[in-house]
């Protein structure tokens, strides 16, 4: 197994979704420590592609976001791409927004910028500004931007007017108080793996594979959910991928709530190959997922327009099949 390329301080080179002030450094240093050496790239690609060149030890990028969802340039990475690669560790860090413009600005601004996702986080005070809407490869860049473009407001992370030479325009601009994105530590399969750490708690074990069946029939999903069902095994996640070339065929993305020597998962693995299901590894990972954002306390709140059993007419209206339920 390859060592930590640092010259044998046993610093790990980490490369993470850059610039300088972006949420995926700070996942980054929740996962590794102030003392890595943390190298920002400009896209998700470029950091996958700088550990599977083998120039870092470990790429940190965001998975998914409580808000937005999967993130699917990293996803897909992971999914897709013949290199093996592995989550190593995963983290949620507490997101909230704030908005900047350039500390020299005099003039209007005249356009709103930031990361697709922070944007879709923030969409009522987006829509309050009236501004035309530009696109970065992070909410840092944009911040970055900013401070070189008195006609930009740049949604970032708070504290990047201790970075780049901004000022807040204004502070939580979130529309979801609260939200946290989760980020993976990825590694190669034959690379160097992260030390567990000395207090596991509040941490506990993720397995995610990616599952293609080699056919397409009713209840494909619920087949491959049963397996894991039948043997008191969690899924956490469901995630369905295109099939490249393929139409209307579909990877699907499942981890669990084991990992990968759990006795139980390994004969819900065997009885998928039995089916005809090929199976790819994409990693057993200690999360804080499981126990960080809301209180178990909290009461569940579905989407605006849910209906219950107290809806059954509106819903009986809805599918007219008619019959009983079951």
């Amino acid at each position: 197994m390859d060592g930590i390329r640092d010259g044998g301080s046993g610093v790990p080179t980490v490369g993470f979704l850059g610039p300088e002030g972006t949420f995926t450094q700070q996942g980054a240093r929740d996962l590794h420590g102030p003392e890595a050496d943390l190298r920002p790239e400009a896209t998700v690609v470029d950091v996958i592609s700088g550990v599977t060149e083998g120039r870092y030890d470990f790429g940190v990028v965001p998975i998914e976001n409580t808000v937005e969802g999967i993130v699917t340039a990293s996803l897909d990475q992971l999914v897709f791409r013949a290199e093996p690669l592995l989550i190593r560790r995963e983290t949620s860090v507490r997101i909230t927004f704030d908005a900047y413009t350039s500390a020299s600005a005099e003039e209007r601004p005249t356009v709103v910028g930031s990361h697709p996702h922070g944007l879709a986080q923030c969409r009522r005070y987006v829509r309050e500004l009236g501004l035309r809407v530009e696109h970065f490869a992070s909410t840092a860049a944009a911040v970055r931007a900013a401070a070189e473009r008195p006609d930009l407001v740049a949604i970032g992370a708070p504290g990047l007017d201790e970075v780049y030479p901004v000022r807040v325009r204004d502070a939580g601009v979130e529309d979801h108080p609260g939200a946290y994105t989760r980020f993976v530590c990825l590694g190669r399969s034959a690379g160097p793996e992260l030390p567990l750490p000395a207090d596991p708690a509040g941490l506990a074990w993720k397995t995610s594979v990616a599952l293609t069946p080699s056919w397409s029939r009713p209840g494909v999903l619920a087949e491959l959910c049963t397996q894991f069902a039948d043997r008191k095994i969690d899924i956490i996640s469901v995630a369905s991928r295109p099939l490249p070339g393929f139409a209307g065929r579909y990877v699907f993305v499942v981890t669990v709530d084991q990992g990968r020597r759990s006795p139980s998962l390994a004969r819900a693995v065997k009885n998928l190959l039995y089916e005809g299901i090929r199976v790819k590894y994409l990693g057993s990972y200690l999360s804080d997922h499981l126990l960080a954002g809301a209180s178990a306390q909290q009461a569940l709140v579905p989407p605006a327009g849910s209906l219950g059993l107290a809806e059954l007419e509106e819903l009986t209206r809805i599918f007219t099949g008619g019959g009983r339920a079951d």
